[in-house]
């Protein structure tokens, strides 16, 4: 389900999650795959030693086993190829190895036949244990045939075509089918954990929002000029923090979060908020009160955008160069957030209309930010602002204030 809230679009992450969960899944493939490789070269090893004996001419079974082991590791690790055509290809591969080395190891290597079954089975998804059991059927088939024709098996009864049949490849199959079965039973019952994850998890992030922007509208009654400040800021927020290169879920986080930068002006007096002659210092003084008092709103609220707004209303006041609300803040030490959110905040307020200002054209906004580059503002998101100030300009547009 998508809500629409002003300025910040809510977004699905059901995509993200199982994107994570498919590259997790990779990792740990590739990791017993390398497990396996580590085993197979101790087998060449220990033959090499005379622990036992296994003839040379099996050696290009070997080799070709570990290049295929290693695959997972070059496409998912090495050149971050991840998709479904190069699992179903990772997992071709990882069932012809496992018909190859039988066919030579015959029963030594026996576990080999169900180690694709089970490896697919780490995806979550039964489409992945379904087509590994279906191709492993004929290679199991064609291994069985290829181990009876080299004479590879002399145990009794296969070496004959019928004890093949009979005793060698029906077993197996059944075993195989079996094993598959149990496989994509789990895989399904995991399918459905994730689904009910995956909307638990949305609709978290649903109720955050929709308080977060219940709240941003709590603070707009207490300033009636600047009803869309908040929902610009997002924007703005979302525009820096892409630019950034941060991920979509991360940029929607914090652009949500961005909307709470200000909650804690609620407890600061309204005739101060209103004032439209100079400050008193106690006034002042009250005034700087706000990003403590938001803080404090925060801190024990539940979910990750609760806790980073609350971050962002606490240190969005701090200046690069130290010189914030928090004298023992500076530069990298202020919240990357915070100090995305500061640009776009004193960008807004400069541009706005206010009881006691007039509004600064955006170039003149424009300027004032770009000399404070490393004052007040972080030097690197200064850039970015100005780089994709024409974005700003667009967002200016599409939510003016209105009376």
């Amino acid at each position: 389900m998508q809500v629409r809230v002003e300025g910040v679009q809510m977004i699905n992450f059901a995509n993200n999650l199982i994107l994570d969960y498919e590259k997790d899944s990779d990792r740990r493939i590739s990791a017993i795959c390398r497990a396996l490789t580590v085993l197979t070269i101790v087998t060449i090893l220990l033959n090499l030693l005379h622990v036992f004996t296994i003839s040379t001419a099996l050696y290009p079974t070997l080799i070709v086993s570990v290049v295929i082991l290693l695959m997972p590791t070059l496409l998912y690790d090495i050149l971050n190829l991840r998709s479904k055509f190069i699992r179903y290809l990772v997992l071709t591969l990882l069932v012809f190895m496992s018909g190859l080395m039988y066919s030579i190891l015959s029963y030594h290597v026996i576990i080999m036949l169900i180690l694709p079954v089970v490896v697919s089975c780490l995806y979550c998804e039964r489409t992945y244990v379904i087509y590994t059991m279906v191709l492993s059927i004929p290679i199991m088939i064609v291994s069985h045939l290829v181990a009876f024709m080299l004479k590879l098996v002399p145990d009794e009864p296969l070496v004959t075509l019928q004890g093949v049949l009979v005793y060698g490849i029906i077993p197996r199959v059944i075993e195989l089918v079996a094993i598959s079965v149990i496989c994509i039973g789990i895989t399904g019952k995991l399918q459905r954990l994730i689904a009910s994850l995956v909307k638990k998890n949305n609709e978290l992030y649903e109720e955050q929002q929709i308080m977060v922007y219940s709240l941003s509208e709590l603070v707009e009654t207490q300033s009636q000029e600047t009803g869309m400040h908040v929902k610009r800021v997002a924007a703005y927020t979302e525009i820096l923090c892409r630019a950034m290169g941060l991920s979509e879920e991360e940029t929607w986080k914090i652009s949500v979060a961005s909307m709470m930068h200000d909650i804690g002006k609620i407890c600061v007096p309204r005739e101060i908020l209103h004032k439209s002659d100079d400050l008193t210092e106690d006034e002042f003084s009250e005034i700087k009160k706000h990003v403590d008092y938001g803080y404090q709103l925060l801190e024990n609220s539940p979910g990750e955008i609760m806790q980073l707004a609350a971050n962002i209303a606490k240190q969005h006041h701090e200046r690069f160069d130290g010189t914030g609300y928090q004298n023992n803040l500076k530069g990298e030490h202020i919240n990357i957030y915070a100090r995305c959110i500061a640009v776009a905040d004193v960008f807004d307020a400069l541009v706005s209309k206010r009881c006691y200002k007039k509004s600064w054209t955006p170039e003149q906004a424009r300027a004032e930010i770009l000399s404070q580059a490393g004052h007040q503002f972080d030097p690197q998101i200064t850039k970015l602002f100005d780089e994709h100030f024409d974005e700003f300009l667009k967002v200016m547009e599409n939510f003016p204030d209105t009376p």
